[in-house]
């Protein structure tokens, strides 16, 4: 079994350190991981609904899904390192204007236009294309760091958010959490993306470079493509829309409020945890192999979560694996995308595909609510899920062996 080729994070580290920041305090996570904690405040100081406050996430979802394709032209011709440090920026002040809220809800929803515009540099298109190129070897543990950072800026924002407002009030604790994009991220990915590989000289116009894979007409019109988006749409459905009412699913289940807050807790360290297990194993293993067993492991999570009564160590391992299963997506999506369709139009196949995720994981969590006032369970939507990673299981192995190009040339 091979180890960690260090050659490849010596020449690299700089570019996945940037790389893990910029996924940390760029687009979704910057909005989509502290709109929750500021929710309650909108609700008590303005008199808005929380489908109100959270309708900013429709924009972002339609924005990644309509905008985001024909914005990831402008990373394919202008570089990661150009359109990253502008857009950091830009995501940051945009994401400040929240704190000028007044009560007006067409000022809330332009604020949310902004971020979702100019925020889409910075999302984990941006930095993965660079992962792709710079790595090959142990591409995938690369790639499971830098995705890390959402989980873990989640990890630390809600209690820094919590100390910020008891101590300067909402407005400011914004402020403080638009800045950290500017100050932080931009400057890391200026510095982090200054001294890119020659194998990555794609990412660079003015540099003669190299590319290989299909162009974004050639790809849509792939088996590749429409079997990989066969597989992310029932996952995003399937895996990401649970996690939003974990809580309450594990009420549903009878366990005790206490129980409830431990097993919460333990998701998004699953998910870290499962990026760079992911990571690690899709350098060692097909990748299709790799995913077929996360997803089956994700539907088992789904049938114990559907169960009428749960006992609390049967409902640690449905979250452990829940966790560990929302954590590959993304780095598996990334890596697929990278060694079927190619690096040639990285940017546009990848924007397509996240979009549709993303779609689907900001949907999925609307349906299990409607689900649960419908029935009063979530048995039957769970069992659905089950069913839809089963066949997406199923389906990424048609896939097949990874195809094999030919580098060419571009001036």
């Amino acid at each position: 079994m091979k180890g960690i080729d260090f050659n490849e994070f010596r020449n690299g580290w700089r570019l996945v350190l940037a790389g893990l920041l910029g996924t940390a305090l760029g687009m979704p996570a910057i909005p989509f991981y502290t709109i929750g904690v500021f929710a309650p405040i909108f609700v008590e100081e303005f008199g808005w609904s929380f489908a109100i406050i959270f309708g900013g996430l429709s924009l972002l979802a339609g924005a990644i899904l309509i905008v985001g394709p024909f914005f990831a032209t402008l990373i394919d011709r202008f570089g990661a390192r150009r359109v990253a440090s502008i857009s950091l920026p830009c995501l940051g002040l945009s994401y400040m204007t929240l704190a000028a809220s007044n009560g007006s809800i067409e000022q809330y929803y332009l604020s949310w236009l902004a971020i979702a515009i100019f925020g889409l540099g910075a999302t984990p298109v941006v930095f993965t294309r660079v992962i792709n190129n710079a790595f090959e070897e142990r591409r995938g543990l690369a790639l499971g760091i830098v995705l890390s950072g959402a989980g873990l800026f989640a990890f630390v924002v809600k209690p820094l958010a919590q100390l910020l407002i008891e101590t300067g009030g909402w407005r400011v604790a914004i402020l403080v959490v638009g800045a950290m994009p500017i100050l932080i991220a931009s400057p890391m990915v200026l510095w982090g993306f200054a001294r890119l590989p020659s194998r990555n000289a794609s990412t660079e116009p003015a540099m003669s470079k190299a590319s290989e894979g299909m162009t974004a007409r050639e790809a849509f019109h792939s088996r590749y493509f429409w079997l990989l988006a066969i597989v992310f749409v029932p996952m995003s459905l399937a895996i990401a829309a649970p996690l939003p009412n974990i809580e309450n699913i594990l009420r549903s289940l009878g366990l005790s409020p206490s129980e409830v807050v431990q097993l919460a807790s333990l998701v998004g360290i699953a998910a870290v945890a499962g990026r760079l297990l992911g990571g690690i194993l899709v350098d060692r293993f097909w990748a299709p192999a790799v995913g077929t067993v996360i997803l089956t492991l994700g539907a088992a999570s789904c049938l114990i979560l559907s169960l009428d009564h749960v006992s609390f160590p049967m409902a640690c391992i449905a979250i452990l694996l829940l966790g560990l299963t929302s954590g590959v997506e993304f780095d598996l999506m990334a890596y697929l995308v990278a060694r079927y369709l190619g690096m040639r139009s990285y940017a546009t196949t990848y924007a397509t595909l996240y979009g549709i995720f993303v779609v689907g994981a900001f949907v999925g969590p609307s349906l299990f609510g409607y689900a649960f006032d419908s029935t009063g369970t979530y048995s039957g939507i769970l069992e659905a899920c089950a069913l839809l990673l089963v066949a997406g299981a199923a389906t990424i192995l048609f896939l097949g062996p990874y195809p094999t190009r030919k580098t060419q040339a571009f001036a």
